[in-house]
């Protein structure tokens, strides 16, 4: 993926998390983000990598991205 920035609307916490991360790193968190990987286990796996964010955070995100395709179709 090439993509720059997180689909959607992304907090300030996950852009800043997104920004720090390589390309493959992106790819490879966006995977999960978008896929059925539970809250608590990304922000356990970004936290042992010194990206603080809560499970809420992503969870929040992720009601965001569901209410922006519902609104769209």
């Amino acid at each position: 993926m090439t993509r720059c920035d997180l689909p959607g609307p992304a907090g300030p916490r996950l852009q800043a998390i997104w920004s720090a991360l390589s390309a493959e790193e992106r790819h490879a968190f966006e995977r999960h983000l978008m896929n059925d990987t539970a809250a608590e286990e990304i922000a356990w796996i970004l936290g042992r990598y010194g990206h603080r964010v809560s499970a809420s955070t992503i969870r929040t995100y992720r009601r965001r991205l569901r209410q922006e395709a519902s609104s769209t179709a």
